[in-house]
């Protein structure tokens, strides 16, 4: 799945764990998807503001920098991507809106691939949201 005119979107996914990283760049990749992976929040943000991603799919925990350090410094960003949030089981609605309140788009059980794809594909069914502020 290509996006039009043969622009791949870019995802960049931070995660902790190896395996989960190299599963999801395999199941995005294959999805259509232009994929970048780090460990570190510290890189993801020198990352993003490097280079343009369309969608930020990262682990709710990051060793080397807090999640909420991390979305508010993301917050400042000028351009910022789409941002989806993984944990390590179904979210509950608390901890939904609380990542949403920071910023983020979406919420979803890393250990459901499926849900996992589907919200970076949600996400880039938004076109210009993201640099309009409005996520």
């Amino acid at each position: 799945m290509i996006s039009p005119g043969n622009y791949k979107k870019k995802v960049l996914i931070v995660d902790t764990n190896d395996r989960v990283l190299v599963a999801f760049q395999r199941r995005l990749d294959d999805a259509g998807f232009d994929t970048r992976t780090t460990w570190s929040g510290h890189e993801a943000l020198a990352l993003l503001q490097s280079s343009e991603f369309d969608v930020l799919l990262m682990d709710d925990y990051l060793p080397d920098l807090h999640a909420t350090d991390f979305l508010e410094r993301l917050g400042q960003l000028p351009l910022q991507p789409w941002v989806v949030v993984m944990k390590g089981g179904a979210p509950k609605p608390a901890s939904a809106r609380f990542y949403r309140g920071l910023g983020a788009s979406g919420v979803v059980n890393k250990c459901d691939a499926r849900l996992v794809v589907q919200a970076v594909l949600s996400c880039c069914a938004e076109p210009l949201a993201k640099a309009q502020g409005a996520r």
